[in-house]
C-alpha cells in the first residue's frame, strides 16, 4: 500500500545554525532523498553525500551558502550557515523551512 504524507518542521534559530524538528517522524530513507523537499522552495539544492548515519546536503538561498545536515543516530535535523552573510539570513531561511512541505512516499 502506498501512502504519501506531508510534512514540515519547526524551526528553532541557533547562533549560526538552525535546528529542525520535523512534524512527523521520518526514517533515514527518506532523508536521503532530500533533494526532492526542495523543489518547490526557493532553496537551490547542491553537492549531496551521505554516510552510514548522516545525510549531508548543500545547499544555497538568496545568493548565499548553507548546508542541511541530518544524523540518524541522534534523529536530529540541522542547517548550519557556511559564512557571515548566511547567518544573516537565517530568519528567512527559517520561514522558508517552516512552511516546507515534505512528501514521503
Amino acid at each position: 500500500m502506498n501512502s504519501e504524507t506531508s510534512n514540515g518542521f519547526i524551526v528553532q534559530i541557533e547562533q549560526a545554525q538552525l535546528r529542525l524538528t520535523p512534524l512527523w517522524p521520518l526514517r533515514f530513507e527518506q532523508v536521503q532523498q532530500c533533494r526532492l523537499w526542495f523543489a518547490q522552495s526557493a532553496v537551490k539544492t547542491g553537492s549531496f553525500c551521505y554516510g552510514a548515519d548522516r545525510v549531508e546536503l548543500a545547499f544555497s538561498f538568496a545568493g548565499e551558502s548553507f548546508t542541511f545536515c541530518y544524523e540518524d543516530y541522534s534523529e536530529s535535523f540541522w542547517v548550519t550557515a557556511d559564512s557571515g552573510g548566511s547567518a544573516m539570513l537565517l530568519s528567512e531561511l527559517a520561514k522558508e523551512f517552516s512552511s516546507l512541505e515534505i512528501k514521503c512516499r
